[in-house]
């Protein structure tokens, strides 16, 4: 696969489980695009894994949401569960930019046209 300037990973792990959501595209993540990778994620668990990752999936909504102006690569984050040992969700930008507001891409490609 083309490795584009954008891409990275949001994964579930720990207690025997490990999946994962990519992308790699031209354009920096969106908040929006972000918070659906976490729901596709969190739809590819059992309602057990997903009850013991409730408050890491709520952790990480709340980290993209945060993101002021995106966040630059490379950044790792965890959010542990306190379910268990080792059970968390984990954000990594491996590159480029992800996480801005819709509203900053559309002004940098209105920028881009001029």
């Amino acid at each position: 696969m083309y490795r584009k300037k954008h891409r990275g990973r949001i994964q579930a792990q720990g207690g025997g489980l490990e999946t994962s959501e990519t992308w790699n595209q031209d354009e920096p993540l969106t908040k929006q695009e972000g918070r659906g990778l976490l729901a596709r994620l969190k739809s590819k668990l059992t309602p057990e894994e997903r009850e013991q990752r409730r408050k890491s999936f709520e952790d990480a909504e709340r980290f993209i949401d945060g993101a002021r102006g995106g966040l630059d690569a490379p950044q790792r984050r965890s959010f542990l569960s306190t379910q268990g040992k080792g059970l968390r969700v984990d954000i990594e930008i491996w590159g480029g930019t992800a996480f801005i507001a819709l509203i900053i891409l559309i002004l940098v490609a209105i920028w881009l046209i001029d």
